[in-house]
């Protein structure tokens, strides 16, 4: 080592010291990884419960528009001459069929409310994974430039190294921010109905 160089111990302590910080790194983009998962699976779990929602909505319209032809029938039925012991059985379905068909409609509302919902938070996990992944990427970069720092001794890599982990924790920051703000409901949205018990 030249009398103008860097003394050996205090590279040597330089080197310490940006080797912590790439643990440093490390740990917090193990962190970030382990939260883009959850995302991500929170997304899917979101997605399939909206699917299902939807699904059992129009399962629910379907028995309404089924059950109104019956109605329909019906009224078709006392129009014409009938019985008076048809007349009575004909009104108990109908009336039966027109209960059914506004607890349907009760509980679609409800159904319609909830996988609502759930969409909107899958698209919030969507954006929030999105989010978390390019902080990884960041993070990752970070222990690239600085590793080349080791390498080197250049101090622009370490400088640059930082940039990267600043961005990726800013990343992180907003996309765990994010999911903590309620998911708001689209205009227009009633309040939510307590769904009655379901009848098959």
């Amino acid at each position: 080592m030249s009398h103008g160089g860097v003394p050996h111990h205090a590279e040597n302590q330089e080197h310490k010291r940006i080797g912590i910080f790439i643990s440093i790194i490390a740990v917090a983009m193990a962190v970030i990884a382990s939260l883009a998962k959850n995302e991500a699976n929170k997304m899917i779990v979101k997605e399939v419960q909206a699917s299902n929602g939807f699904a059992w909505y129009q399962a629910k319209r379907q028995r309404t528009y089924m059950n109104d032809l019956e109605l329909n029938r019906i009224d078709f039925q006392l129009a014409g001459a009938v019985t008076e012991a048809q007349r009575k059985v004909l009104e108990q379905t109908k009336a039966k069929l027109v209960a059914k068909n506004a607890e349907y409609n009760k509980e679609n509302e409800q159904i319609k409310l909830d996988a609502d919902k759930d969409k909107r938070s899958a698209e919030v996990a969507s954006h929030q994974h999105h989010r978390f992944e390019y902080a990884e990427v960041a993070m990752h970069i970070a222990i690239v430039l600085c590793s080349l720092t080791l390498l080197t001794d250049t101090k622009l890599f370490f400088h640059l190294g930082l940039a990267a982990t600043i961005g990726g924790l800013a990343l992180a920051a907003i996309a765990f921010f994010e999911g903590r703000e309620p998911v708001s409901a689209p205009a227009g949205a009633g309040t939510p109905v307590q769904p009655s018990p379901a009848k098959h």
